[in-house]
């Protein structure tokens, strides 16, 4: 099943639909792999694979940001 996250990710869509064509169904799959095997799969440059994979690494942590806003900091 495709989850929701790969369409989350902030990409053009062309990029988003050839990760699922490529069978990247989550964010865990794309961090699982590296970047010089996306840009095999996909036929894409090297450079656009690690942009791939910067915005799965700050999709993935968009969690964490919101948990911490919720959290109160001391005041200075």
């Amino acid at each position: 099943m495709i989850g929701p996250s790969i369409q989350m990710l902030e990409l053009a869509i062309g990029i988003k639909d050839s990760l699922i064509a490529a069978g990247f169904t989550s964010l865990d799959s794309l961090l699982r792999s590296n970047p010089p095997d996306i840009a095999a799969m996909l036929g894409i440059e090297l450079y656009v694979a690690k942009l791939i994979i910067d915005a799965a690494k700050r999709a993935s942590g968009q969690h964490k940001v919101e948990e911490a806003k919720t959290i109160d900091l001391p005041s200075e």
